[in-house]
């Protein structure tokens, strides 16, 4: 530790106590400024299933310590500077591994993070790693999955369902009058199905590559991964944070973007990071040892073109992304709001089609209707834009947006008030549950429903991965 030396110009005795006592207290201020903060660290979190809490152990936690579990953050019922109790619903917790963050302020010093095993069975009293991390150990338990080969096939689109007299009903002719009856629900099978069969597809390529790299390389998969995936791990940026927090919505309980910084950058190093790398080396795999390609084909649906839609791009694009929005929804508008910046990037080769689809009340129903009003003067765009700014969208903001759109005022107010695009909003909704969209935002590309973004991945970066992985499918099948 630094010293601090105050030199005086007259003897102590000629000044008064508490001009020596301010003095002091300074020396030892700025002693404290240059001195390092103490490292946090956490030792163990002890789950205690009938009181609801954890006991964290470690030191330097301050005397406000932050503390979540698997980003959610936890009650602090009791802390002191080496012990911290916090509430956690123990017995209703999932079996698994967690990732626990105590935190103290931003910076590097202030923070900690370890991975905790909880829903299992409690440590003894007489246990020696009583009271330390959980470790999860294997059970003797028979593992309950059937064997792949005596579950059923899939049946084929000839086999025969039903005969009635001399009629014979294929499950083609099943599957044709369900889609026709109901094909909200069929779209929702098929689009399962597919995902899952992605899923496992994928896992597959994987490991296939994996295996082949690690025998041509004389080693393990484990140990070729051990290898290979520290090299390519890369921080993060910090956008990827924010998306990572926003997508949190409620369960931040109110906790800000700051007071949540460390645990969410733990995560991403924990977690996503990692993911990334792995999956960053066997893309390589697939360019530089075993040529491999997914082959899967999506399920894709014939979008119509109505009347209430509205358009950025030409007719002609090869790409289109229909996005279903609700001025309400604030993830929605998140996303609307790099609409712009990813036409700049790619230009004719994409076109955005805006369908409505307010589905979370009669304030999301009313900016519907009004953004169908400036669409009326060919002003959709610059209304759409300014309702999807950020703040509440409420009577105040779908009016005040019309002066910002530069529409013309009173033509405006009458639309809006004799609710001219009452009927229009019915369609729209009806259109969103044909294609078996319920919630805002969703987003079609060439007719194929986007899977939801990873919560670290930025709108623009989203895009970007959605339009680059289409373009070379659009590639490939010509």
């Amino acid at each position: 530790m630094s010293r601090i030396v105050v030199r005086f110009r007259t003897s102590a005795s000629k000044l008064r106590p508490a001009v020596i006592a301010g003095l002091l207290a300074t020396a030892a201020s700025l002693s404290a400024q240059q001195a390092p903060a103490p490292q946090l660290f956490v030792t163990s979190a002890a789950p205690d299933a009938s009181a609801e809490t954890l006991t964290i152990s470690g030191g330097n936690f301050g005397a406000r310590p932050f503390v979540t579990l698997d980003l959610i953050p936890l009650e602090i019922r009791a802390a002191v500077d080496t012990l911290i109790v916090a509430v956690a619903p123990v017995q209703a917790i999932p079996a698994g591994e967690y990732l626990l963050t105590v935190s103290r302020g931003p910076a590097p010093a202030e923070h900690a993070s370890i991975q905790v095993t909880l829903g299992g069975p409690e440590p003894s009293p007489g246990d020696a790693t009583a009271g330390h991390q959980p470790v999860r150990t294997a059970r003797a338990t028979p593992d309950p999955r059937p064997a792949a080969d005596t579950l059923p096939s899939l049946p084929a689109g000839s086999t025969t369902a039903a005969k009635v007299g001399d009629r014979v009903i294929s499950i083609e002719e099943v599957d044709r009058e369900w889609r026709r009856t109901d094909p909200a629900g069929y779209l929702q099978l098929i689009r399962q199905l597919y995902e899952l069969r992605q899923r496992t597809v994928s896992a597959i390529v994987s490991d296939e590559l994996l295996a082949r790299e690690a025998a041509a390389r004389g080693v393990s998969v484990d140990a070729l991964l051990a290898d290979e995936v520290p090299k390519r791990v890369v921080p993060m940026p910090d956008s990827a944070l924010i998306s990572l927090y926003l997508s949190l919505g409620d369960n931040t309980r109110g906790a800000t973007l700051d007071q949540m910084r460390p645990a969410l950058r733990a995560w991403l190093a924990r977690h996503s990071e990692p993911d990334l790398a792995k999956m960053n080396f066997i893309e390589e795999l697939k360019k530089v040892s075993t040529r491999a390609e997914i082959l899967l084909e999506a399920p894709r649906v014939q979008l119509a073109r109505a009347a209430q839609d509205a358009a950025l791009g030409p007719d002609k694009a090869p790409i289109e992304i229909a996005a279903f929005g609700d001025f309400q929804s604030a993830e929605y508008a998140r996303f609307a709001q790099v609409f712009s910046r990813v036409r700049d990037t790619f230009g004719d080769r994409v076109r955005f089609v805006f369908k409505n689809l307010p589905a979370l009340g009669p304030q999301s129903v009313a900016a519907a209707e009004a953004a169908l009003c400036a669409k009326a003067q060919d002003r959709f765009w610059p209304y759409h834009d300014a309702l999807v700014a950020p703040g509440i969208v409420n009577t105040a903001r779908i009016m005040g947006a019309a002066t910002a759109a530069g529409l013309n005022g009173d033509s405006f107010s009458g639309c809006v008030e004799r609710r001219e695009f009452r009927d229009v909003i019915r369609n729209a909704l009806d259109e969103a549950s044909r294609y078996g969209i319920q919630a805002s935002p969703s987003f079609l590309v060439n007719g194929h429903l986007a899977p939801p973004p990873p919560p670290f991945l930025a709108p623009y970066d989203y895009f970007k991965l959605l339009i680059e992985e289409e373009l070379a499918r659009v590639a490939r099948n010509r």
